[in-house]
């Protein structure tokens, strides 16, 4: 994710959540640890926290919700393998 996009979750969380004030040391604070977020997987997790808290996500909130995310997909795309692996075994 880039700093724009971080911005905009940002922008995002301060609408819903008006206690929440974006500050540029957040910003520059928290985009080391945001680089690494697919925007799109960071903001299906922020609309979840929203549809379900009244209380702004923490950065570890939505790290660990994107991390939960990124893993599944890895164990799904690992399992797709193994069915090609051993259907290709059986044909052959």
């Amino acid at each position: 994710m880039n700093k724009t996009e971080m911005l905009k979750l940002f922008v995002l969380i301060e609408r819903i959540y008006p206690p929440f004030r974006i500050k540029n040391e957040i910003v520059n604070y928290y985009f080391n640890y945001c680089q690494q977020f697919d925007y799109e997987m960071a903001l299906s997790c922020i609309i979840g926290h929203i549809r379900k808290s009244p209380y702004p996500p923490s950065i570890s909130h939505i790290a660990s919700r994107c991390s939960l995310h990124s893993l599944s997909a890895e164990i799904s795309d690992s399992r797709n393998w193994e069915k090609e692996y051993v259907l290709a075994k059986h044909v052959s």
